[in-house]
């Protein structure tokens, strides 16, 4: 189940390392592929494709928690999750979570 305090409806988010000088630029590339990353999410979504969303959330799960963004952890665990178990509905859930967190994400 997702901790709905990442997840406030049209809230942006920032790293909790944001005000580390020393992360800066790694933040900001971060933010610059995110579009890639949702578009891969969306494509492999849209072609059935679980285990390879599966491998993608695992990665953005291990992302989130490099980058300080324990939010986008969250929902990959959970989308990791739902492909494992090859629900459909939680698989539907998970993405939709996952993209809007994405879409939230600030450098």
């Amino acid at each position: 189940m997702i901790d709905s305090h990442f997840f406030a409806v049209g809230a942006a988010v920032r790293s909790t390392l944001a005000d580390d000088g020393d992360f800066a630029d790694l933040l900001r590339a971060f933010a610059d592929t995110i579009p890639q990353k949702r578009e891969a999410v969306r494509a492999l979504h849209r072609e059935g494709a679980v285990d390879q969303l599966r491998v993608w959330a695992h990665q953005l799960k291990g992302a989130g928690g490099g980058y300080g963004f324990p939010g986008l952890s969250e929902a990959a665990t959970e989308l990791e999750g739902a492909c494992d178990a090859h629900d459909a509905d939680r698989i539907n859930q998970g993405v939709e979570c996952l993209v809007d967190y994405l879409n939230r994400i600030e450098a």
